[in-house]
């Protein structure tokens, strides 16, 4: 039987659960080997990072084909098209007592890694890939969703590039790292069942 319509009826109103803020979040970077070696400071991003869409982890699966009987049909769905996934992170951007633009500098770094323009060099992808740890928390701090895109590469960075006299009343706005991943953890608290075990499937 269906609750009754009176708030002293519903369970979200009795157990007083707590929503979901988008602002509670922090993303954590794991740099290449090689930026690590240089003294670059990951802190530096995650303090910057504004935000993150993490829609690209549920993508449409397309339906391919349909089946029919009379005036009656039923769908089936593709497998998915791909497993790797993208994503963008934009960064506030400001310049430091000694004239260092330390988050562009960062991202500069990982980007060179990939092709440096400067001097040609280019480097192998264990020398480019890095990790990046999304932390979605509540307002206690308590980590409700973790996402890790694993073999994280940076390959463009957008901002940061178009100066105009006439602009005399704003600032630079948040420059965009946008990134591939390989694959990616995505771990979150379901008690509603229990986790069946990879390649276990019920008899």
């Amino acid at each position: 039987m269906s609750p009754l319509p009176h708030f002293t009826q519903l369970q979200s109103t009795n157990t007083n659960f707590e929503p979901v803020y988008p602002s509670l979040f922090e993303v954590t970077f794991v740099l290449p080997s090689i930026l690590q070696a240089q003294g670059r400071d990951p802190l530096m991003l995650l303090e910057n990072a504004t935000k993150i869409n993490l829609s690209e982890l549920t993508p449409a699966i397309p339906a391919v084909a349909s089946q029919r009987f009379k005036f009656s049909t039923r769908v089936f769905l593709a497998l998915p098209e791909k497993s790797d996934t993208a994503f963008d992170i934009p960064f506030n951007v400001n310049v430091d007592d000694n004239g260092s633009v330390f988050v562009w500098n960062t991202l500069r770094a990982w980007y060179d890694l990939v092709w440096n323009s400067q001097n040609g060099t280019t480097f192998y992808k264990r020398d480019i890939i890095g990790t990046v740890i999304v932390n979605q928390h509540d307002k206690k701090g308590f980590v409700i969703r973790r996402v890790t895109f694993h073999n994280a590469q940076l390959n463009a960075i957008e901002g940061f590039a178009e100066l105009d006299w006439s602009n005399n009343s704003d600032i630079v706005q948040p420059v965009n790292g946008k990134f591939v991943a390989d694959y990616w953890t995505d771990e979150f608290i379901d008690n509603s069942f229990e986790i069946v075990p990879p390649n276990v499937y019920p008899a």
